[in-house]
């Protein structure tokens, strides 16, 4: 059996490693665009921060018997021969192919007088890229445009350098994709505690570059200078390859819960993809680390003749930044059904409660046993005697024991 699987990420290795495990005489292609062996994507603010010293560090492991090509970026797939394409002009067949490729940022369209430096962290070349510019600028400031996940970590991984930062942030709060308003003031005073300076309701009109210094020009005016600027505005995933092919896209790529797309024998994992969400009981992205590798265990196992299913999904985030630890889960961005609330010391947590099971939660500060919590969703756990328990952040699998036993995993 000959396996191929675009992408060189947490769903395309975890893929290779699961087909290796069932079928020790298949032919496993991994093909990747960058030049680079495979990393940890999500530990690229700790190179920055120089929490990680040198890129080596993030480099992960290829299973053995695994032929990875690097930078081979695949332009088109035709489905009917089963082949792949890159820009070179190189065809790759397969039996079996699993499409990993992951997702880019999303850069708006704003005008731009010259060639001014803008940038956006999605893989290594971007990491050396800011660090370049904070370099050789006369003005060390990085302008942030947004105010999500990675610009965040991005923010709070500059701090740790002593580079200072400002959020251009078009809604009227930082995080506000996970975080509820209370949640969002409690972070928005740990970043300006820290120097750390917000615009709010603003939005970049042009970017330009004179003598060494970028100055983005807001739409009300003002003119901000800086060393770069950093658009952290979501991202869109890879799909632009699959045009004309009969695969069903619609944000990502659909999938079964086998992983398969509307194409037999192409299977979808990652970023690339969009699923079905337990608690919105609707189709979206979920573009995490752990679903991925999950994902990628899931289809390479179906891809080598298994018979697994992918459970529904819970969208969650977990970070720290600015001195402070949020974990979010379903619900997060608003007030529905039971809602059950405390502020204490500088912490905030919020839980909310459907039909005795846990819809949602916001924890800004520490929690004891983050997985718990994803547990009992995922399983949909009658949690009305534990409600104190849960809005602490102290649940545990002792505690819950009792309402598990019969759960069969």
């Amino acid at each position: 059996m000959k396996y191929l699987i675009i992408g060189a990420s947490a769903a395309g290795l975890s893929a290779a490693l699961k087909i290796r495990e069932l079928d020790v005489d298949g032919e496993i292609t991994v093909l990747s665009e960058e030049e680079s062996p495979p990393y940890s994507k999500m530990s690229l603010p700790y190179l920055l921060s120089g929490e990680c010293s040198k890129e080596e560090d993030l480099y992960l492991g290829i299973p053995e018997g695994v032929k990875l090509l690097l930078d081979k970026k695949v332009v088109s797939l035709k489905e009917e021969r089963k082949v792949v394409e890159t820009e070179t002009g190189e065809e790759f067949s397969y039996d079996k192919l699993l499409i990993a490729t992951g997702a880019h940022p999303y850069i708006p369209e704003v005008e731009k007088k010259g060639l001014p430096p803008i940038l956006s962290i999605r893989n290594l070349e971007d990491i050396s890229g800011l660090k370049e510019r904070i370099k050789n600028s006369k003005e060390k400031r990085v302008i942030l445009s947004g105010a999500g996940l990675v610009n965040c970590e991005i923010a709070d991984a500059l701090l740790k350098i002593g580079v200072p930062s400002v959020f251009v942030i078009r809604s009227n709060r930082i995080l506000s994709q996970i975080l509820d308003e209370e949640g969002s003031r409690i972070i928005e005073s740990c970043a300006k505690e820290k120097g750390i300076e917000l615009l709010t309701g603003e939005n970049i009109k042009t970017i330009e570059e004179k003598d060494g210094i970028t100055y983005a020009t807001l739409e009300s005016g003002k003119v901000l200078k800086g060393s770069c600027v950093v658009f952290g505005k979501g991202v869109r995933p890879s799909v632009d390859f699959l045009k004309g092919t009969r695969i069903k896209i619609g944000r990502g790529i659909r999938i079964d819960t086998c992983l398969q797309t509307s194409v037999k024998d192409i299977y979808a994992a990652g970023d690339v993809t969009e699923s079905k969400d337990l608690v919105y009981e609707d189709v979206r992205g979920h573009a995490l680390w752990p679903v991925a590798v999950e994902q990628g265990k899931i289809a390479g196992a179906n891809m080598a003749g298994g018979g697994l299913e992918y459970p529904e999904e819970i969208s969650r985030n977990i970070l720290t930044i600015f001195g402070q630890t949020i974990f979010t889960g379903g619900i997060s961005t608003e007030d529905k059904f039971e809602v059950y609330k405390e502020h204490l010391a500088g912490e905030y947590r919020k839980i909310l409660i459907h039909n005795d099971k846990l819809a949602g939660f916001v924890f800004v500060g520490e929690v004891d046993s983050p997985g718990v919590y994803l547990f009992i969703m995922k399983n949909k756990i009658d949690v009305v005697g534990n409600i104190n328990l849960l809005l602490k952040g102290a649940l545990s699998y002792p505690i819950i024991y009792p309402y598990i036993r019969n759960i069969v995993f």
